[in-house]
């Protein structure tokens, strides 16, 4: 395998377009003047992040769509590197509109993280791990 990349359907493509770059994802050069769709760049690896209106997506799947109210298909993870990163995070998607599902806190001694969801409630799980504090095995 050359490459990976995620699919989402969204409602609104433009407004999902300003969600993500007001939370920090950066532009796909290759589709950044695209209407049609749009597409973002995440991480230090750069996995590829499409966003499809949803008649779009369900013709590719040629499925339903998941009632993101009701059910979660998928847990999207991002990896922090601070508590900082993540309480920053927080704030971020509040202001760009998004909700947070779990408020930042600690788990298990060495955790931080918290969880929001995106304009189509998608869920997002942003995680720091202080590897000093994890549990020996």
């Amino acid at each position: 395998m050359k490459s990976f990349w995620l699919n989402l359907p969204v409602a609104n493509i433009q407004k999902s377009k300003a969600f993500f770059k007001a939370i920090g994802f950066k532009p796909n050069p290759m589709h950044e003047g695209a209407e049609h769709l749009a597409s973002f760049l995440i991480g230090e690896k750069e996995v590829v992040l499409m966003l499809f209106p949803e008649a779009t997506f369900t013709g590719f799947t040629q499925n339903g769509l998941v009632n993101t109210a009701k059910a979660t298909e998928v847990l999207l993870n991002i990896d922090a590197q601070s508590k900082a990163e993540v309480d920053a995070l927080a704030k971020t998607v509040q202001k760009a509109g998004g909700t947070l599902y779990v408020e930042p806190s600690e788990s298990e001694g060495w955790m931080y993280g918290m969880g929001f969801k995106d304009l189509d409630g998608h869920r997002w799980s942003v995680l720091y791990m202080d590897m000093d504090k994890m549990p020996k095995q």
